[in-house]
């Protein structure tokens, strides 16, 4: 008697979390289908990209098919944000400027435009969903999702990626055979 109420118990149990793991499953392989999906799109445009591939912790910079640049994620940290793509917003620097709220702006020499356009060591990358690219770990904070590279890395993402580049999340199992 003792040995079936422990198996109704456990059956029951089982038939309860059921639904919901498989709602969790259904929704992680839907979002898994989106970002393939988008990053499928990208494939046959003539823009450049990023690509985080959590599976295998780095971040491409692409142009359609060609990887232009592989770097390794040292670390993220923060929420995952739940979209798909994301879009560069703004170039990070930390400065104070003397106007105040007013953007960088190139001089009338060249080496004044190289400082104004080249990558600092403690910039960042803003994108839409609030997700920060940095190579300074100054960035990384506990409510905030930042993505952190190697500073040679982070340069080269800095200097190519205009305003309006998307971030593509691929999630850690797209790989995955089932």
């Amino acid at each position: 008697m003792r040995i079936f109420v422990l198996l109704s118990l456990l059956i029951s149990l089982c038939v309860g979390m059921g639904p919901l793991r498989a709602d969790s499953a259904v929704e992680a392989l839907a979002h898994g289908n989106r970002a393939l999906r988008a990053w499928i799109e990208r494939l046959s445009s003539d823009q450049r990209y990023l690509l985080l591939d959590r599976s295998s912790a780095t971040i491409k910079l692409m142009h359609g098919r060609a990887e232009l640049r592989a770097c390794k994620l040292l670390s993220e940290s923060g929420l995952i944000p739940p979209a798909v793509r994301d879009t560069l917003v703004a170039h990070m620097r930390r400065y104070r400027p003397l106007v105040p709220l007013v953007p960088p702006k190139s001089g009338p020499f060249d080496w004044e435009d190289r400082l104004v356009h080249e990558a600092p060591d403690d910039g960042a990358l803003y994108f839409s969903s609030g997700t920060i690219l940095a190579a300074d770990s100054l960035w990384m904070r506990e409510n905030r999702h930042a993505l952190l590279v190697e500073l040679r890395d982070f340069r080269a993402l800095f200097n190519a990626g205009a305003e309006g580049l998307q971030m593509i999340y691929l999630p850690a199992d797209w790989q995955r055979d089932e």
